[in-house]
């Protein structure tokens, strides 16, 4: 649905049942008159309910009048009360993201949601058309299945599922291509919503590789097959072949077992991914014993001061700081560039701290706006502006000043951007040994502490600030200046 309002757009482009958007903090779905019926399914699912209960498919409720009249009343040109439409609420996750952003164990998790999601609504003769992992969302560490619209009614006598393709694009063959050919889940999405065909693999693929077990059966059959198939088959919903409502569920859940099997038996260990900082936080660290527990110290004891609700960790290795935030019952977004601390961070914040979010992200080149219009998914930044009471920034600032080029004035004023009050930072001086790894020889000389802090003060004023035992790095906690 299109709006000619410019402070309202619809969220959901591509459904015809109906639009998503986000009003006042607040996400309402006018879900269009055709589509009543199936509600008052969805609605009255156990299936459903249960899921909502353990929370794994979002929440949502019917808006009462008032509500209604008042959509009608501010957004005219949007909302109508002669169309037969009618609108929900859903719960709100925290903070979005994609599968360009996860960690490969996030999308087999994702994956593993939709297909029990799939096996027990066909209990009830529901099922998903979709099959996307843009259907579902990450609260901390949990994943959501959000999308209301794509649970439909199924004909009891049909074995088939039509969102299987779809599943195998967007799920599983990305998998594979990471974990056998070092494909990036962000080069696969940020390319194409819909994923990898069988054929794109097996062209990306060596011979050898063809030939694994792990992919023949799962890429190279199918790819050999693909063709032929759209050629001589096609798919025509007339000519499926309808069955015994009992050897039609049999059938369907057979296919969604294999599926679960296929995707929960992939393991990862990220070898086409290794980092540099992976022991960062352990033997080969920078710090000594002595700085590093000053550091740590320090970090707690302002996270409890000046943090209240939020926190973004910028750069968190392994997740150790995010660790302390959420100890202290703070939500925390932690992101980092490298693929295989970010899929560490997420094994183990999950079994012990699951209100930490872990995302794949390099702040020096962070993720798009994407999809139809640049218009389906909002850039990182976008969606990071002011979300975040309390920024972590620890022994990040050194490697974007000389890794990545990005000079000093832009990294503040970024830092300004993504925290609302605070910002907690680590500088390290041109002496340092790690700095002087990074500098490769170039000369930094102009980075004195003076001039880091004449930069901050047009952005933040020094609340307080603590110089570690090695001497070389010192913490500041900078509280933001309305600009």
């Amino acid at each position: 649905m299109e709006t000619s309002h410019p402070e309202l757009r619809s969220l959901s482009l591509r459904d015809p049942d109906g639009s998503l958007f986000n009003i006042e903090s607040h996400l309402i779905r006018q879900v269009h008159a055709q589509s009543k019926s199936s509600w008052e399914k969805i609605k009255k699912s156990p299936t459903l309910q249960k899921f909502v209960n353990a929370g794994s498919f979002v929440r949502s409720w019917e808006m009462n009048d008032v509500d209604i009249e008042r959509l009608f009343q501010e957004f005219p040109h949007v909302f109508s009360n002669s169309t037969g439409d009618f609108y929900l609420g859903h719960e709100k996750i925290p903070f979005v993201s994609y599968p360009y952003e996860w960690a490969p164990e996030m999308l087999q998790t994702a994956g593993v949601l939709t297909l029990d999601l799939a096996e027990q609504l066909a209990n009830e003769n529901l099922g998903l058309k979709d099959a996307t992992p843009f259907n579902v969302l990450f609260s901390g560490c949990n994943p959501i299945f959000v999308d209301l619209l794509s649970v439909e009614a199924r004909d009891p006598r049909n074995s088939l599922w039509v969102a299987y393709s779809q599943f195998s694009k967007t799920f599983l063959n990305p998998l594979l291509a990471y974990q056998h050919l070092g494909i990036p889940l962000k080069n696969t999405f940020l390319l194409s919503r819909e994923g990898l065909t069988a054929s794109a693999v097996f062209e990306f693929a060596p011979l050898l590789k063809k030939l694994h077990p792990a992919l023949f059966s799962k890429i190279t059959l199918p790819a050999l097959l693909e063709n032929w198939s759209d050629k001589k088959l096609g798919y025509c919903p007339e000519m499926q072949k309808l069955m015994d409502p009992e050897k039609a569920q049999f059938t369907l859940k057979f296919l969604l077992r294999s599926a679960k099997k296929s995707i929960s038996n992939l393991s990862f260990d990220h070898h086409h991914h290794r980092t540099q900082f992976k022991h960062y936080m352990g033997n080969e660290s920078p710090y000594s014993k002595e700085s590093f527990a000053a550091k740590e110290i320090l970090v707690k004891k302002w996270l409890s001061e000046f943090s209240q609700l939020n926190v973004l960790d910028v750069g968190c290795n392994n997740g150790h700081f995010s660790r302390l935030a959420a100890a202290l019952g703070r939500s925390v977004v932690a992101i980092d560039s490298e693929t295989e601390l970010i899929s560490k961070t997420w094994e183990s914040c999950r079994k012990t701290h699951p209100s930490i979010l872990p995302l794949i992200i390099d702040l020096a080149n962070p993720s798009p706006a994407s999809g139809w219009n640049n218009e389906e998914h909002e850039s990182f930044l976008s969606r990071a502006e002011g979300k975040f009471d309390c920024v972590l920034m620890l022994a990040v600032i050194h490697h974007l000043l000389t890794t990545e080029s990005i000079l000093l004035p832009h990294i503040i004023k970024l830092a300004h951007r993504l925290s609302s009050e605070y910002v907690i930072l680590e500088w390290v001086e041109t002496s340092d040994p790690m700095f002087q790894h990074l500098a490769k020889g170039r000369d930094y000389k102009h980075l004195t502490t003076q001039f880091f802090e004449s930069q901050c003060s047009p952005y933040f004023q020094i609340a307080t600030k603590e110089t570690l035992p090695c001497k070389t790095r010192t913490l500041y906690c900078l509280k933001r200046k309305p600009v």
